[in-house]
């Protein structure tokens, strides 16, 4: 029994943790795999996304030179009023006025973007001037920011555009300076530069509004891989060594600085010669997805804990139940006592254990029916074996009267033909009584019946046959239609005015065969009908029915409860009756 107890926890533990277990481990694994799939594809198109869209946000923004460069290099009027102003010792009144309508729009331009420092417009003059934003005709000797003259005079000469960051500082006082990235503009005009400042700080604020994760990192990168500003990141990514993430030619790399794995994307500024550069962490791309799995492993351990307290629980309820179920089939096949058991307790094992006593209590009334059946079978094959007896008494004496008749007559008269078809009947009866015949077979003896019936009444009926040859071949039970013919005959014709007809139709179809004996006989009123009915299906046994009843009962023990006999009739116009039985050939 405690080998018992174990095994049924065993299987209980089983039975209730699948459930529990596959569905959570199969949500989880899908969730995870199609979390991941769905990053995995989208990862590299949204970043290439984001960084173009940076780009372009980017570009819009240092493309503001290309306007300057317009005004202050192509518009001639403008270049020469300007040219005139820096160059001359003393300034006049006209140029003043034409001078501040130039300022005007400059200081309009500069302050309409906020993300403009201040523009500076330079014209060669041997006096040190030049022009900026917010403070107007201006000597190099006596202002804050002059590095991007140093940084203009030194760069090479063919170069017409380039960018650099710088940090100046306004005031001493200042203790923090203030990063700009400074577009030059070469003028190819006049001899000159157009000088734009870009806050570094409100690109690096575009930066950080445009990363989808906070720890994503996006660099932009001069022509010579210096970076020239960044976004700012919730990591320690910010010390991330940038020729590590340039030598990679995959999207994922891993990181000996940051130990971890990143995706990265890189798309390229032609204009600028610049290098948009995405990097975030793995687990962080893959945030949810880790999340996800967590949440499985979680379940599966909660899962797990529950069965094995609910199948214990179970398990130590039902076990009971259980060794008295046991406890009952053992004792039923030892024959003994079955033992009580406790009627209170009202669940689905005492419903077992009650189904089990009837069971067996069912089984033993069985076993008398069958008993019983046994000894009727047994009595019936008696009867059936004296009852031949007769019969082939009645036939050797019946052919010896024929050829006695025959001495005595010596002519083929009526009585003789009746005699010899008598015989043949007879013949046909105790051969094989029990086995199945052909339909051929069936029909040659049914006509001979007949050939009796119409010399015993001469001119009362007429038969008429209908049937292809190809139903001969098949087999069904024996004297099938020479009982429902002599029906016809005694219940039907025999007590009609004038002469009666008889039709046989036999018909073969979808390996189902048909037959029907139709009279125009007296026929049946309505309550008789119904009561030759009712007694077609009592499952009884009839000792002078040999006939219609007979024949149903052969049927349906021949070929189930589903087939059998069926009639129709109207008093006054005739008889129907039908078979339908499955075949066979032989």
């Amino acid at each position: 029994m405690n080998f018992l107890n174990k095994n049924f926890f065993r299987k209980n533990l089983i039975i209730f943790l699948i459930p529990l277990l596959i569905p959570t481990l199969l949500l989880g694994a899908l969730s995870i795999a199609i979390t991941q799939g769905y990053i995995k594809n989208q990862i590299a198109q949204n970043n290439t996304d984001l960084l173009n869209q940076t780009k372009s946000n980017i570009d819009l923004i240092f493309n503001e030179i290309d306007t300057l460069n317009i005004q202050f290099d192509y518009n001639s009027n403008i270049a020469l009023t300007l040219k005139n102003v820096l160059k001359e010792e003393t300034i006049y009144s006209p140029d003043l006025i034409n001078t501040d309508k130039i300022c005007f729009f400059l200081n309009s331009f500069a302050n309409s973007k906020p993300y403009i420092y201040s523009i500076h417009i330079y014209y060669e003059n041997e006096n040190g001037r030049f022009y900026t934003t917010n403070n107007g005709i201006t000597n190099l000797n006596n202002y804050f920011d002059t590095s991007w003259y140093k940084n203009y005079l030194n760069h090479p000469a063919n170069e017409k555009l380039w960018i650099e960051t710088r940090d100046v500082k306004q005031y001493d006082f200042e203790e923090k300076e203030t990063k700009l990235i400074t577009v030059y503009k070469r003028m190819a005009l006049n001899n000159g530069v157009i000088v734009l400042n870009i806050k570094a700080d409100y690109i690096q604020d575009l930066l950080n509004k445009s990363v989808t994760a906070p720890e994503q990192k996006i660099f932009i990168l001069d022509e010579n891989n210096s970076e020239i500003i960044s976004n700012k990141t919730s990591n320690n990514i910010n010390n991330f060594n940038i020729n590590e993430l340039l030598k990679s030619n995959t999207n994922v790399i891993y990181s000996t600085s940051e130990n971890k794995f990143l995706s990265k994307t890189i798309i390229h500024s032609d204009r600028f010669s610049w290098n948009y550069i995405s990097i975030i962490p793995e687990d962080a791309l893959y945030y949810v997805s880790i999340r996800l799995g967590k949440y499985t492993i979680i379940l599966l351990l909660v899962s797990f804990i529950l069965g094995l307290i609910l199948t214990f629980y179970l398990t130590r309820k039902n076990y009971k139940q259980i060794s008295n179920i046991i406890s009952i089939i053992d004792s039923a096949k030892k024959s003994q006592t079955i033992p009580v058991i406790s009627s209170n307790t009202k669940n689905e094992f005492s419903y077992i254990i009650e189904n089990l006593i009837t069971t067996f209590i069912e089984q033993d009334y069985l076993k008398v029916q069958l008993s019983e059946r046994k000894y009727k079978l047994e009595n019936m094959e008696l009867i059936a074996l004296q009852s031949q007896i007769n019969p082939h008494f009645l036939y050797n004496t019946l052919h010896t009267i024929y050829w006695e008749v025959i001495k005595a007559t010596g002519s083929n008269s009526k009585p003789i033909r009746m005699i010899e078809n008598l015989s043949s009947i007879l013949d046909y009866s105790l051969t094989t009584p029990c086995g199945k015949v052909s339909l051929g077979d069936e029909i040659r003896y049914t006509k001979t019946y007949l050939d009796i019936q119409m010399i015993r009444y001469a001119d009362k009926f007429d038969v008429l046959w209908t049937y292809n040859k190809n139903v001969e071949p098949v087999h069904t039970i024996k004297l099938l239609i020479q009982p429902l013919v002599e029906n016809s005959i005694y219940h039907g014709i025999k007590n009609k005015d004038g002469k009666g007809k008889i039709k046989i139709k036999i018909l073969l179809k979808n390996d189902l065969l048909t037959l029907a004996i139709i009279d125009n006989g007296i026929g049946i009123d309505t309550q008789n009908l119904k009561n030759i009915r009712d007694k077609l299906n009592f499952d009884g046994e009839y000792s002078n029915h040999i006939g219609l009843f007979n024949t149903n009962k052969r049927l349906k023990l021949t070929y189930g409860d589903n087939y059998g006999l069926l009639i129709n009739s109207k008093l006054g116009l005739g008889t129907v009756i039908y078979i339908k039985i499955p075949i066979g050939y032989n």
